[in-house]
């Protein structure tokens, strides 16, 4: 078990709070670790006194308002021992059904509530016999749907072991006056042979009793079903298009620029591919190089003519310098980095606004304030006059006018490791020992300009490097 989710358990019990794990339960243990998310059932009198629990443990909301429900919200805490995130799905009113429509607003949550046992982690459940007849509700609304069908009949093997979870220890007599309670309409008989149709009906008969089931449970249905239908259809065209282009997650209440910076041989690059596997996962997170900026339309047939010159320059050519060198720089030099800074400048802009509307921008490598290292404004006006002084001085700007991040970390690491990490790594075109060293010491002592700036010294597990690193991003998101 996590220790958040320890520490949450502990929180509600000492506060008294009227809550449950209300579904899956089956599977608590496993969701406790964060395998999956925690579904939570809390009483509309401890909405407040709940939420505060939640932000005294650091939990964040986040939303995709594409895709949400009226009375259920979704909370994240970072779990400091793991480093993982744990999910928590807040129900202040029971709406389940189809995953895309919940089109069913169970509103007996009191009665659940005041009808828990305690489950060995502490965490309060409902009876079983309660959570069995929720649980083979929700499976047979998902047979009367086509694409929730498929799914279900994927979890098949995992639906048989729940019911034989629930049923082991259900008090029939209570399950009786359940059904009489709140679905007079439905007979013990008939619900007992639900869970023999789930067990082994035939496609047909899943299909048929589920759209039965539906009928059954109009009471307590609060859309209509030409209303679920319209929902549902533009649910399927909305996560079609999400996934094939918007690739949308949920957002935070506020979005984040986050930058990864440091010298060569630090691992930027695999801190950065972390971030994105671990906030990702969750939240709409967007992973781009600084140093290397993708073209514009109007800059791209610049980049292909300086790539040729490159190619076919020499080693020693300015073309291919990535060290600044004191001194007057040719016409074409300072064009090269004009486009650069352009580069660099409409990219950090284009992330400035995505993290503006609430998602995360991982950028690896940002821009320093200091002149003429690796990422930063390149030229000094004091060499130049003329055109040549016009143009740096829009390159000046273009540098100036790059959006701060809301957190940069810098990493570094003493130059004998750098050189022997190098040495070790497997990259195309990899840098010398002799470049290593000579970026190492024209890029030490940089000064960055950002909301938050935290120096991590990377010559530690990288475990207890990354955690670092979580952690100080959790506290500010």
């Amino acid at each position: 078990m996590y220790k958040l989710s320890k520490n949450l358990i502990d929180k509600l019990a000492k506060e008294n709070i009227r809550y449950c794990h209300w579904k899956s339960n089956y599977l608590l243990d496993d969701a406790l670790d964060g395998y999956d998310d925690l579904d939570l059932l809390v009483s509309r009198d401890d909405i407040s006194k709940f939420e505060i629990i939640l932000l005294k443990l650091n939990f964040k909301e986040a939303i995709n308002t594409h895709i949400s429900f009226n009375g259920v919200k979704h909370f994240y805490g970072y779990d400091r021992d793991s480093g993982e995130i744990l999910h928590l799905h807040i129900y202040y009113v029971i709406k389940t059904g189809a995953s895309w429509t919940k089109s069913i607003h169970f509103d007996f949550e009191e009665y659940i509530l005041d009808n828990l046992t305690l489950h060995k982690s502490g965490m309060l459940i409902p009876k079983k016999y309660i959570e069995l007849v929720i649980f083979i509700f929700r499976v047979m609304v998902k047979y009367s749907k086509i694409n929730e069908f498929i799914l279900a009949q994927k979890e098949h093997k995992r639906t048989l072991n729940e019911i034989i979870y629930l049923q082991n220890g259900t008090n029939k007599d209570e399950l009786r006056e359940f059904l009489d309670k709140f679905f007079p309409n439905i007979k013990e008989e008939e619900f007992y042979s639900y869970i023999e149709i789930i067990r082994v009906g035939s496609n047909i008969e899943k299909y048929f009793t589920g759209k039965r089931v539906v009928t059954r449970l109009k009471n307590y249905r609060y859309i209509s079903s030409f209303k679920e239908s319209y929902k549902n259809i533009s649910q399927l065209l909305y996560r079609i298009s999400n996934r094939l282009f918007f690739k949308r997650k949920k957002r935070l209440s506020t979005g984040v620029i986050i930058a990864i910076t440091g010298l060569d041989a630090t691992g930027k690059s695999t801190v950065t591919n972390d971030l994105k596997k671990w906030l990702g996962k969750n939240f709409t997170t967007h992973l781009t190089h600084f140093g290397k900026p993708s073209s514009s339309i109007l800059t791209y047939p610049f980049n292909l003519l300086i790539k040729i010159l490159k190619r076919n320059s020499s080693n020693s050519s300015s073309m291919k310098s990535s060290i600044q060198k004191n001194g007057a720089k040719s016409l074409p030099y300072i064009i090269r980095q004009l486009i650069l800074a352009y580069d660099r400048y409409r990219v950090a802009k284009r992330y400035w606004d995505m993290a503006s509307a609430g998602d995360i921008v991982i950028f690896d490598r940002y821009k320093s304030e200091n002149c003429g290292v690796m990422d930063s404004h390149r030229l000094d006006t004091k060499y130049y006059s003329g055109l040549k002084l016009r143009l740096i001085e829009l390159e000046n700007n273009l540098y100036k006018k790059i959006p701060k991040p809301n957190i940069i970390f810098y990493l570094t690491v003493p130059l004998d490791i750098a050189v022997e990490r190098n040495e070790k790594r497997i990259k195309e075109g990899k840098e010398s020992r002799e470049f290593i060293k000579i970026r190492h010491k024209l890029n030490q002592n940089l000064i960055y300009n950002a909301d938050h700036i935290y120096t991590i010294d990377t010559n530690k597990p990288y475990q207890d490097e990354i955690k670092e690193i979580k952690s100080k991003i959790w506290r500010i998101l």
